[in-house]
């Protein structure tokens, strides 16, 4: 997330706090989407992802991290609907969705979108603040996105109509993504070895966010 040019947020606070524990230089560079981050990264362009999911085809193309926080990905919406069991009974439902282009939502949803009807159920916007914009609007039904990221902008913009679904889409550790082309097996280890010693940090900034979650 940006102020202007200025990268802030959850990740960035850990990102700075490890990666300077493990005496690595960063800068942080804007890029529009998260598939692009993928695209340069695998280039060797971008050096780090932070805030990434593990899965396969990933893990074929740069290193992982250990991790250092999990993440909820959720369904915040103006509808008010009951429980449900499965992200397909929304689907089948026809209700529509929008998510971040490139970014990983999970097996389940991953699985949905094998099926072309689902698929035009769901739009991807690259802007979080946009996405979240089309919900309360009622132009979309639900935004997909990270829990601590949907209360923040929720706050920020005052869309105090908007509200959180009890179904949790995925819930995964991520990491940081490192790019094969830079990154030597000693650097590696240094980035783990400060993740581990940073977790009462990291802890601690997760605790101050959440005290800032809408109830």
């Amino acid at each position: 997330m940006y102020k202007g040019d200025t990268p802030f947020g959850l990740d960035i606070e850990i990102t700075k706090l490890v990666f300077s524990k493990a005496n690595v230089c960063f800068k942080f560079i804007r890029l529009p989407t998260s598939a692009r981050g993928l695209a340069e990264l695998y280039k060797g362009y971008v050096d780090v992802l932070p805030s990434a999911s593990f899965n396969v085809d990933r893990a074929n193309n740069a290193h992982f991290s250990a991790p250092y926080r999990r993440e909820k990905m959720r369904l915040f919406t103006r509808l008010d609907l009951p429980p449900i069991k499965s992200l397909t009974e929304l689907f089948a439902d026809e209700y529509t969705f929008v998510t971040n282009p490139g970014a990983y939502y999970g097996e389940e949803l991953r699985q949905i979108l094998q099926i072309s009807w689902y698929q035009q159920r769901l739009i991807e916007v690259a802007s979080v603040s946009r996405r979240i914009e089309l919900v309360n609007k009622k132009r979309i039904d639900f935004l997909i996105e990270d829990e601590h990221t949907g209360f923040y902008y929720i706050n920020q913009l005052g869309y105090d109509r908007l509200r959180l679904h009890s179904y949790i889409v995925n819930d995964n550790a991520i990491h940081f993504m490192l790019s094969r082309l830079t990154f030597k097996d000693a650097e590696i280890e240094a980035i783990n070895r400060a993740i581990t010693e940073s977790q009462l940090q990291i802890e601690a900034i997760l605790r101050q966010r959440s005290n800032s979650v809408v109830k």
